[in-house]
């Protein structure tokens, strides 16, 4: 029976009467709600089979869909979080025969939104949803195995193995199908129906140890740097799920691991700004929340290094700021493809569909904390930013983090990172990524966008040249350097770029050398995007509290406007505010400030610390 999204949230709350009543409101509920109802609501109108689930308006993509041809990663997504809501003995009135229905449905051969055996011969999507299916089935336990018959059991057996028929050791992927062995391999002590493959298991730990590279962090490529949101969903949320499913028997993989979650553990409060907001950086940024599970499953295992009430203020935080800037479409009663309703649709990747906004929802483990538990009840505490101002280098990373408390504002810069795809450059290869200020983008070959980055411009023809690769990263003090080439038409260019941040001023300095004909060269650098709608008075732009602006230390750069309306991730309109000059010699040396601020100074003050900087 289908029920309105007030009986939803009004009978839930009679039938869990000790949850969140210490404090006025679990605030967690009221959102995971509206999903779910969303969520029923669109299975409903797919199928009766509950295995498959097309959302209104959704991409369908031919890599996840089932037999029938509807989507079925919207369901592997849900799995975790369903299967959190049933174990922690909350009580729904049709959960449970969901739950059954689509664990009996989807694996099923002989039904008709059977999601299919993953192909024997490549690597392919249904492995990564395995890892999904595998933590849930393990999280439900014997008690929802029991309701399940053996051929349900061997069905589902039997789609697991063939997620793990061909190796993928070269990136985070290792972690789906370890996860998928080590789920079989713990439920084939009850059920013998499992049969896990435990040498492939053990062959996927070990490669993904290789990719450590420092400061608790993991590289998600066997060939270069790639430091990004992967950390977070994937290199440490699913060490998690394979802890708690197999790391009993595997201490010293266990022991290996945890040292480095501990170290990665131990800076992510960091990344969050004063507005709940985690800094956006690199790809899949669609999976929004997703970036506190590791948090909360580390919780879980009494591995979080900080407070209960410092979690409670991060999750919660994260959570709201999604939710108020559009992540839900109550319309159609899904979250979105795209970041919000204004975002642009660069921001989705050629392999996002209808369901993949739902890897969010892993963070609902959140509903396994006990209802005992401090967390429910602790005094939320500051934010770091909240707190002072910092500065956080990762040395081994080429990596920084800084704060400031005035404006509750983090920064993210990386002096290795570099992708040279037209996807995923302005994803990966900005001087410095804001808290507040979410980032420009573009998919579309030769588009300009500048902002945070230097490009390389053709007066005469347009042609733009990006940041290709990185020669190398260090530290200067509290600057970053990153040395990097890049090359248009038949000229080569070395840009060596410093940047250092000092509160919300950002200080770039770059060292360009070219080597070829400059005839019509120009470079442009760009300041933050200020999204929404602005007044320029040059050198600044305003929007309400908000402010950027751009100083360069010589007179002969001009200054302009940029609209980049359509770019920015999560803004219809956004403006930036460029510096150009013409290059007209080998050598050339930029210095420039740039501001962003989400609480603005006075012109007075933001006018002495640019002197300052620029010495003059």
């Amino acid at each position: 029976m289908a029920l309105s999204r007030r009986e939803w949230l009004l009978g839930t709350a009679a039938l869990v009467p000790a949850f969140g009543r210490q404090r006025e409101v679990n605030p967690f509920e009221p959102h995971f709600l509206e999903i779910l109802n969303g969520y029923l609501a669109a299975c409903r109108n797919t199928s009766p089979s509950y295995a498959v689930c097309d959302f209104p308006h959704g991409t369908i993509l031919p890599g996840s869909v089932a037999v029938s041809g509807k989507t079925y990663d919207s369901v592997s997504r849900m799995m975790p979080a369903l299967s959190a809501w049933w174990a922690s003995g909350r009580r729904h009135p049709d959960l449970t025969q969901v739950l059954v229905d689509t664990f009996r449905h989807a694996f099923d051969p002989q039904n008709p939104d059977y999601w299919g055996p993953s192909p024997a011969d490549h690597q392919h999507q249904k492995q990564v949803e395995s890892s999904l299916v595998a933590w849930s089935i393990f999280l439900l336990g014997d008690k929802f195995l029991g309701r399940l018959n053996s051929r349900d059991r061997a069905n589902i057996q039997a789609w697991l193995a063939s997620c793990t028929q061909v190796p993928v050791r070269h990136n985070n992927w290792a972690w789906f199908t370890a996860v998928n062995q080590a789920s079989r391999l713990a439920l084939s002590s009850r059920w013998n129906e499992f049969q896990p493959d435990v040498k492939w298991m053990e062959e996927d730990v070990r490669f993904l140890d290789t990719l450590a590279k420092g400061d608790g962090w993991y590289s998600d490529s066997t060939a270069e740097p790639v430091y990004d949101y992967y950390n977070f969903w994937v290199f440490a949320s699913h060490f998690l799920y394979w802890n708690r499913i197999a790391g009993e028997r595997y201490p010293h993989w266990r022991e290996r691991f945890t040292v480095r979650l501990r170290q990665f553990l131990e800076s992510t409060p960091y990344f969050f700004g004063a507005n709940g907001s985690h800094v956006l950086f690199g790809r899949s940024l669609i999976y929004r929340w997703a970036v506190v599970t590791p948090l909360v499953l580390a919780y879980l295992q009494k591995l979080w290094p900080y407070s209960p009430g410092l979690l409670r203020t991060i999750v919660e935080k994260n959570i709201n700021y999604l939710w108020d800037i559009g992540a839900f479409d109550q319309a159609d009663g899904k979250l979105l493809e795209t970041f919000t309703p204004e975002g642009s649709k660069f921001l989705k990747e050629t392999y996002v569909d209808n369901g993949h906004p739902y890897w969010g929802m892993q963070a609902y483990a959140l509903l396994l904390i006990p209802r005992d538990d401090p967390f429910w009840t602790a005094t939320p505490e500051p934010l770091p930013v909240e707190r002072g101002d910092f500065t956080r280098r990762f040395d081994p990373l080429g990596m920084m983090l800084t704060g400031n408390r005035q404006s509750g504002q983090v920064r993210w810069l990386e002096s290795h990172n570099v992708n040279r795809s037209i996807h995923y450059r302005d994803k990966y290869s900005k001087f410095v990524y804001l808290s507040h200020f979410p980032f420009n983008l573009s998919a579309e070959e030769n588009s300009f966008v500048p902002d945070n980055a230097v490009v390389i411009r053709n007066r005469a023809t347009g042609q733009c040249a990006y940041r290709e690769r990185v020669l190398r990263g260090e530290f200067d003090g509290s600057a970053i350097t990153t040395t990097w080439t890049t090359k248009l038409a038949n000229t080569e260019f070395e840009i060596a770029s410093r940047i250092e941040v000092q509160g919300d001023f950002e200080l770039r300095e770059h060292r360009v050398t070219a080597h070829g004909p400059l005839d019509d060269m120009e470079i442009v650098e760009g300041s933050a995007p200020l999204g929404g709608e602005y007044t320029t008075a040059l050198p600044l732009l305003r929007a309400d509290s908000f402010a950027v602006g751009a100083w360069s230390a010589d007179k002969a750069d001009r200054l302009d406007v940029l609209k980049t309306d359509g770019q920015n991730v999560t803004k219809r309109r956004a403006g930036v505010i460029t510096l150009t000059r013409a290059i007209d010699n080998t050598q050339t040396m930029l210095s420039h400030v740039f501001y962003a601020s989400p609480l603005a100074a006075s012109a007075s003050d933001i006018e002495r610390n640019v002197r300052q900087m620029l010495h003059v």
